[in-house]
C-alpha cells in the first residue's frame, strides 16, 4: 500500500515544482484525469506532465463513489460517444486490470421489465447492444430468469455476460504509479483559482499561492469542470447541476438475495439508470442510487448545503426549464431518498421481499451532469478544444469504465494540436 501511495503522497511540494515548466498540466486527477495522463505518456515518454488535484489523494470525487460497476455498453445509443468510448473501454480496462493483478469479476447483468409498457424500451435497449457489437446477449422469459435468479421477478429480462465490478480507486492507484515511472506525478491539495496566459505561455494558479507554467492544459475537473472552463474564459451554453444518489447495504440476511447485477429499464427520459442491485468486490451488496439535486457539488452528507453551488442551480435558466418538463419524477426520486420503506417497495418490484429493515446506509455519489440553456439534460461526452487546451465537461457514467479510451481520445487531441 505504501509504494501505492508514494506517486501522490510525497511529491506536491510547490516549492520544488511551482517554477518548472511542463508539456501539459492536467486538472483533476479522477480516472478520466489520469488515464489521460497515462494515454499521453505512453505515446510520449519525455513528455513533463503534472496532474492538479484539489483534494488529498486521488479519485475523491465520483471516481470514488460510484457504484464499481464495469459497464458493457448496452445502454447507448450507438455511434455516440458513450457507446463507443464505453464499449472500447471495457477492454481496455480488462486489459489493464490483467496486466497489473487488478481483481475484478465479471458477474453478469439482468436489467428487468417488471411492467408491460416497459417491454418496448428493453427490446430497444437489446437492439442497442446489438449494433454496439455486444456478443452473447439473450432475451429471457420469467421462468428462464428463475434458472439463474430465483429471488427475481420480471416479465421479461436481458442477460448480460459482459458486465462486472471492480474498485476503481485501485485503477487509479495503479495508474498514478504508472505515471510516477515515466517522471510525471500527481500533486494534491492543489486547488486551481485561475488559468491565464503570459508571454504565450499558460499560468495556472493555485489556492495555496503556488503557480505552474505549462504550453498546454487539459481540464478534467468532474464537478468543477465548467467553472475551471469559465475561468480559461470559455463562453459556454450550459452548467453542471449535481444530482445525489444514496445507496443502501443489504444486511447479511438478503446480501445474497442475488448473484448478478440487477438493473430495472431506466426511465428514457434520464440518463439515470435507476436503483440496482450491485455486488461489490468485498463481497456487500448494495442497493441504489436515486437520483436527487444536490445544494452542494460535493454534499456526500444528507442535507448538505453551499451557497454558491446553490446559487449557481437557482440563477441558471436552463434548471427551471428542465424541472418544468421532469418535476413529477424529482417527486418520486425525493420519496425515495427520504423514505426507506418507499425505496424498499421500488426494490421489491425486482425481487420480492425487501424490506426497509433489510437496508442500511451505505454513503452517497454526486453526478456532474450538465443541463444547457434549454432545460435538457445532455446524455453524451462534452468536450471542448482551443488552440492550447481540452476542456471535458461532460463525462458522466460510464467514464469510469470508459476512462482509457477517453483519455486516449484526449490524448489523440492533444497530438492533432500541431
Amino acid at each position: 500500500m505504501e509504494a501505492l501511495e508514494k506517486p501522490y503522497a510525497g511529491l506536491n511540494s510547490s516549492i520544488f515544482f511551482a517554477f518548472m515548466k511542463y508539456d501539459v498540466i492536467i486538472a483533476g486527477a479522477g480516472i478520466v484525469g489520469v488515464s489521460t495522463a497515462y494515454q499521453l505518456l505512453k505515446r510520449s515518454p519525455d513528455l513533463r506532465i503534472v496532474l492538479l488535484e484539489k483534494e488529498v489523494e486521488p479519485a475523491m470525487h465520483q471516481t470514488g463513489h460510484n457504484s464499481g460497476v464495469i459497464h458493457s455498453g448496452i445502454y447507448y445509443k450507438p455511434g455516440s460517444y458513450k457507446a463507443w468510448n464505453c464499449i472500447q473501454g471495457y477492454h481496455m480496462l480488462l486489459e489493464y486490470c490483467k496486466q497489473h493483478k487488478i481483481p475484478y469479476n465479471l458477474i453478469g447483468k439482468l436489467i428487468v421489465a417488471t411492467k408491460a409498457h416497459e417491454i418496448p424500451k428493453l427490446d430497444q435497449i437489446y437492439n442497442n447492444g446489438i449494433q454496439n457489437g455486444l456478443q452473447k446477449l439473450q432475451l429471457l422469459n420469467q421462468e428462464q430468469v428463475t434458472e439463474i435468479e430465483d429471488r427475481v421477478s420480471c416479465l421479461k429480462a436481458i442477460l448480460i455476460p459482459q458486465s462486472g465490478i471492480v474498485d476503481y480507486k485501485q485503477v487509479v492507484k495503479s495508474l498514478a504509479v504508472e505515471i510516477s515511472k515515466f517522471g510525471s506525478q500527481i500533486d494534491t491539495n492543489k486547488k486551481i483559482i485561475n488559468v491565464f496566459p503570459k508571454n504565450n505561455e499558460l499560468i495556472v494558479r493555485c489556492a495555496d499561492k503556488s503557480e505552474y507554467v505549462s504550453d498546454f492544459f487539459i481540464n478534467c475537473a468532474g464537478l468543477q469542470s465548467d467553472r475551471i472552463a469559465k475561468m480559461c474564459g470559455i463562453k459556454l451554453n450550459f452548467k453542471i447541476v449535481p444530482f445525489k444518489g444514496n445507496y443502501f447495504k443489504l444486511n447479511d440476511a438478503k446480501k445474497n438475495i442475488v448473484e448478478r447485477l440487477i438493473y430495472p429499464v431506466p426511465d428514457p427520459q434520464f440518463p439515470f439508470l435507476g436503483i440496482h442491485y450491485t455486488r461489490m468486490m468485498n463481497g456487500d451488496q448494495t442497493l441504489g442510487p436515486n437520483a436527487v439535486l444536490a445544494f452542494d457539488r460535493e454534499a456526500y452528507l444528507n442535507n448538505g448545503f453551499n451557497f454558491k453551488d446553490s446559487m449557481d442551480i437557482i440563477n441558471f435558466p436552463g434548471f427551471w426549464k428542465m424541472l418544468a418538463k421532469h418535476w413529477k419524477t424529482g417527486i418520486s426520486e425525493y420519496r425515495r431518498n427520504y423514505s426507506k420503506t418507499y425505496f424498499a417497495a421500488k426494490a421489491s418490484e425486482m425481487t420480492p421481499g425487501i424490506d426497509s429493515n433489510d437496508l442500511e446506509p451505505a454513503g452517497s455519489g454526486i453526478r456532474a451532469q450538465i443541463i444547457d440553456d434549454h432545460g435538457i439534460l445532455v446524455e453524451d461526452f462534452v468536450r471542448i478544444r482551443t488552440q492550447n487546451m481540452i476542456h471535458v465537461c461532460n463525462a458522466p457514467s460510464p467514464a469510469a469504465t470508459a476512462g482509457l479510451s477517453i483519455g486516449n481520445q484526449i490524448a489523440d487531441w492533444y497530438f492533432e494540436k500541431d
